[in-house]
């Protein structure tokens, strides 16, 4: 260090310095000290330096004090040290140093200390920490060709370039990376979400590139996120979504060698060796003012990369023009440089050793380093850009044409047709194609006998090798743009390389296809075929690298990939991956792109029998013999099976066999035009088919899948002709089904709207409550409505028993407005009891009961809503004064103009509007007006007359309104009659203390029997076991017709009886006085009558 600093100008001082021994005896020395700057991290500290006697040449020691000055933590039971500031940045220490020799000074290495460098001027950064290369020996398949004495002279040579294997160093002076983006402002993403275990990942990547100068902490207006992508290993890569970054730059036009010319200058020789560079994207620096764009952000912080980092879109073009320079005064005949891929050809192993050597200085000068696992030394056969370069010329890789040669004998005319239009889209490049063809292509015609002979294997044969040997498989001309057609199904993958000045113009370069393994036979289509796009462009990379690429897809939803936001999972692996390709994804429809889809759909070879799908009808197995028994039963089946049987073939035949009909050891099977593996399907027997369905949809595990489920799973191993319409009104009819199924059909039953003639001739009544109790001791609220007026009564009820309401109903409504001719209510316990029953009976009432669960049917509901916020409003927070509140508000619902009549109630029923404060003046001025009133009067009461009838009209039109609005959810009522049965609809609870939800409970139940019809839209119905005893009155909504008349069927849940029995009370013949007043009524005991339970 001494040294170092004497030849840069670097002024030293002598002072005298006292120091303790290791003895622990004090002595005083002079010593040399000076102050310079030390940048360690990018961060630099001005510390004083003191060189001892007899020590100027050895290294710097930096001390507790310097660690203290500039903030260091060492962790040294983890071996990392970091900043106190910024702990999530730490830098692992190096590698133990061996100790040295007494005859030698002592070396400490500059890595192993939290120091980069020392300067006297400008900070010099130092050597990022460099792994120990262990000894470099030849493989088994190198040097074959070698005597013992030339192998250790090539294992010396290897050795004595060991640097070159090792990564780290400076990085070449010779070519920087930039980024152009233009005047496009800066664009940032935020980060990725991570769980704790990938975190730790992070961590380990990040502390490795800090370690090797790859990367440093930054503060950016740029930001991409990170990705970590699993490694085949169980390792994870590091990568940076640079996708929107990369739309902002501006391309890099420097083009690649031609392929071509290097191939033409690869001569045969009998010693040759190829090497691959090992991550040369990071020997390569970025230009400093590009540094920021290439910052990354993480849950630990924001780094920027030093070193140009993969992903950016023009890194192929930047590192192909640094192997340019490299390969500038290299031999150009026996040394071939594409990209990171060097070859290096010999004659004699003596001019190889020196080739070597020379590759080797030419690595240090530019100061790269190869992968030792990729290279190969010596041999006598090397593979290089997809070809194998062999003694005897250079010889095409069978792998690219594996996938066309071992495509087996097709076994029907569908497969056939598949291989003939892949042939057709070449057949101008094969000459000859329709006489080589021929014999193929008459198998596919209608009425032909399935027939493969010795002529037919040799026409295929034939046009597989036309279709994988010249003029088809085109040399590659890299000025020209590529196409790559790919295509995935259900258990494999297919691409073809292309390339060609028109879509009439393109050839093959290269086929490719691959089965899918079992978890990826598992993705999703989408995913399936985004796969095969990444396979694809992996597998043609050495050809398309840094050229124009098009990826024609049969998947529309492809598009998307290059435009994926937040990617996770291998979706985001597959975005990441084929960024750096200039390439855009076009839609090709399925029909056109039959090459990729042959390729990608590979038939089963001989050794591999597809066996045809034996099903289960209702035995865990059966034999051919069992199953060809049963199918004989069956008339229809019994044709088609001798028509195949038949040694003279007939028309019907070739029909059958065109409907995809085959017979295989005498049974029956179809193969189905819309399946993609082509399964076999066994035919089924009309006498099976119900035990089919029931193992498909009745059994636990088909779990009474719909229609379209339960097809889709039969039809995958079983036909039968009407099979769809078959399964649909089997499902459509099952018993569990309709029990717990929810329906997305319109209720039936159209709405019904009579208008009374006459006021108060219908009321309607209904309770309200419960409320909190008022100092009287009134809880509820007791609502009559004259159905023609509007007119409504108010009446708070202590209880609301039968009792209550009954005597309300006759002393304050009976015998103030008169006898109604109808009363209708809901199925109230009260409105059903037998005191009701025997009021409407003694005054010859019509008690009209809405149907169960139909509260439309009501017209009181109405009444119901607008009293509930009116009672809220004017109460306050003191609801037990609500009582207070009711004759005003019912004031106010007289008084207010109903949308259905037009008029107010009040009108309707007085002829006047009622007086109100605000009137008061102006009624006083109308009775003083004449004092003759019998010619005011007479016109008075033929305007009301006038008056009464266009409130009819009024009412009529309103209800025509409501009919149409409600009809349009509604769909007519099915045509029930006396005696029909019918599935009921249940309004089930939840009971916790029984153990039963609501949820798993039925929604339907039944059968039930149609007693006798209401109204049109309401039914009585009873039990089957009881049909002598109604069960209530049913809307037609929640009656469903029962069409399984073969059933057994019972209620789960019977249903309770509602209503009471048709027999009337008996009543005394003598009747109430006109002016009586009833004050109590005693219902008869009789046992057809029933208390109101509680109510009483």
């Amino acid at each position: 260090m001494f040294n170092f600093l004497q030849k840069r100008g670097q002024k030293f001082i002598e002072i005298d310095l006292a120091m303790c021994l290791a003895d622990g005896q004090q002595s005083t020395s002079t010593v040399l000290k000076t102050t310079v700057p030390i940048t360690v991290h990018g961060r630099t500290f001005r510390i004083d330096l003191i060189f001892l006697p007899h020590a100027k040449g050895n290294r710097t020691l930096l001390g507790v004090d310097f660690l203290r000055q500039s903030g260091i933590v060492m962790d040294m039971h983890n071996n990392f040290w970091y900043f106190g500031d910024k702990p999530n940045c730490r830098v692992p220490f190096a590698k133990d140093i061996p100790l040295p020799t007494n005859n030698n000074p002592v070396e400490i290495n500059r890595s192993s200390c939290p120091t980069n460098s020392i300067t006297s001027d400008d900070p010099v950064q130092s050597n990022p920490v460099v792994p120990e290369t262990s000894n470099l020996c030849l493989r088994i398949e190198e040097g074959q060709n070698l005597d013992t004495e030339n192998k250790n002279r090539l294992t010396a040579l290897l050795n004595e370039n060991e640097e070159i294997f090792r990564l780290g160093g400076e990085p070449t002076p010779y070519v920087k990376h930039y980024i152009n983006t233009g005047d496009h402002p800066p664009v940032a993403s935020t980060p990725y979400r991570l769980s704790p275990k990938r975190k730790e990942l992070l961590r380990t990547e990040i502390d490795k590139l800090l370690a090797n100068d790859v990367i440093e902490e930054c503060e950016s207006p740029f930001a991409a996120p990170v990705v970590l992508v699993p490694k085949p290993n169980g390792d994870i890569r590091l990568c940076i979504d640079y996708r929107k970054l990369n739309a902002i730059t501006v391309p890099d036009k420097y083009p690649l060698p031609l392929m071509d010319t290097l191939l033409h200058d690869a001569k045969s020789t009998a010693f040759m060796s190829t090497l691959d560079l090992k991550t040369g994207y990071h020997q390569i620096e970025v230009n400093p003012d590009d540094k920021d764009k290439t910052a990354f952000v993480c849950p630990f912080g924001m780094f920027r990369y030093k070193r140009m980092p993969f992903g950016l879109k023009n890194a192929p073009a930047t590192f192909q023009r640094l192997m340019d320079q490299f390969r500038n005064g290299l031999p150009t005949v026996n040394i071939l440089v594409y990209l990171d891929d060097i070859a290096v050809l010999s004659e004699t192993f003596e001019q190889h050793i020196q080739d070597l050597k020379m590759v080797f200085d030419r690595l240090r000068k530019f100061n790269l380093c190869v992968n030792r696992e990729k290279c190969k030394f010596a041999c006598a056969r090397v593979k290089y850009l997809g070809l194998w370069i062999t003694p005897k010329g250079i010889e095409v890789d069978q792998d690219k044409v594996a996938a066309i040669q071992s495509i087996p004998c097709p076994r029907n005319v569908k497969q056939l047709q598949s291989f003939l239009q892949t042939c057709s889209w070449y057949r101008k490049f094969i000459p000859n194609f329709s006489d080589i063809a021929r014999p193929l292509s008459n198998l596919t015609k209608k009425n032909i006998v399935w027939k493969w002979s010795e002529q037919e294997q040799q026409a295929f044969q034939t046009l597989k090798q036309r279709l994988v040997t010249p003029p088809v498989l085109r040399q590659v001309d890299p000025t020209k743009p590529f196409i790559i057609r790919t295509d995935a199904s259900g258990y494999a993958l297919g691409a073809v390389l292309l390339q060609g000045d028109s879509p009439a113009d393109e050839r093959p370069i290269e086929y490719a296809s691959r089965l899918l393994s079992s978890p990826e036979k598992n993705y999703s289509t989408t995913e399936r075929e985004a796969l095969a796009v990444v396979w694809a462009l992996d597998k043609f990379r050495g050809y398309i690298e840094g050229a124009d690429i098009t990826v024609a897809s049969d998947h529309r939803p492809l598009k998307w990939l290059m435009t994926l936001s937040s990617p996770t999972g291998r979706l985001a692996s597959w975005a990441l991956q084929i960024q750096t390709y200039n390439l855009k994804i076009d839609y090709f429809p399925g029909k056109c792109n039959v090459v990729a889809d042959m390729l990608s759909r590979p038939e089963c070879s001989d050794k591999q029998t597809c066996e045809l799908q034996t099903v289960v009808i209702d035995a865990p197995s059966r034999t051919a013999g069992e199953l060809r028994t049963e199918q004989l039963k069956d008339l229809e089946l019994k044709k088609i099976i001798d028509c195949f049987e038949d040694i003279n073939k007939s028309v019907d035949f070739a029909n059958w066999t065109e409907r995809g009909y085959v017979l295989n050891q005498g049974v029956l099977y179809r193969y189905s035009p819309h399946s993609e593996v082509e399964e076999a399907q066994l035919v089924v027997p009309s006498h099976e088919r119900e035990k089919i369905l029931k193992l498909h949809h009745d059994a636990p595990t088909a779990s009474h899948y719909g229609a379209d489920g339960t097809f889709s799973r039969i039809s995958s191993g079983y036909y039968w002709t009407g099979m769809r319409k078959y399964i649909a009104d089997y499902v459509k009819n099952c018993a569990e089904c309709i029990r717990y199924k929810a329906t997305n059909q319109k209720p039936a039953g159209l709405l019904q709207t009579p208008v009374p003639a006459q006021r108060f001739e219908s009321i309607a009544i209904d309770l309200f409550g419960p409320l909190p109790e008022t100092s009287e001791g009134m809880k509820w609220i007791f609502i009559v409505e004259d159905c023609t007026t509007k007119w409504v009564e108010l009446f708070p009820l202590k209880q609301a028993t039968a009792k209550e309401c009954a005597l309300t109903l006759l002393n304050e409504v009976f015998l103030r407005y008169g006898l109604p001719r109808r009363l209708i209510s809901d199925n109230g316990s009260q409105f059903v009891s037998a005191i009701m029953q025997q009021l409407c009976y003694v005054l010859n009432i019509n008690q009209s009961l809405i149907p169960v669960y139909h509260p439309q049917a009501n017209p009181v509901e109405r009444k119901n809503r607008d009293l509930k916020p009116r009672l809220a409003m004017m109460v306050g927070n003191n609801h037990t004064l609500w009582n207070e509140q009711l004759p005003a508000i019912r004031f106010a619902m007289n008084t207010a103009k109903c949308e259905t009549t037009g008029c107010t109630a009040a009108y309707l029923n007085f002829a006047r509007e009622l007086r109100t404060l605000d009137d008061v003046t102006t009624d006083l001025r109308s009775v003083i007006h004449n004092d003759n009133f019998v010619p005011e009067f007479t016109p008075y009461l033929k305007r009301f007359e006038r008056n009464m009838s266009q409130i009819k009209e009024n009412i009529e039109k309103s209800q025509d309104r409501r009919k149409a609005y409600a009809d349009k959810s509604c769909k007519p009522s099915p045509n029930f009659k006396p005696d029909d049965l019918v599935w009921v609809k249940l309004h089930p609870l939840s009971k916790a203390n029984q153990s039963k939800s609501a949820k798993l409970m039925p929604r339907k139940d039944g059968p039930y029997v149609i007693l006798s019809q209401k109204s049109p839209t309401s039914f009585v119905i009873a039990s089957c076991d009881k049909p002598d005893v109604p069960l209530g009155a049913y809307h037609v909504s929640a009656l469903t017709p029962f069409q399984n008349v073969t059933q057994n069927q019972s209620p789960v849940v019977p249903l309770r009886r509602r209503g009471r029995p048709p027999n009337q009370p008996s009543v005394s013949n003598e009747s109430p006085g006109k002016n009586a007043k009833i004050s109590k009524i005693t219902p008869p005991r009789r046992d057809g009558l029933r208390r109101c339970r509680g109510r009483m």
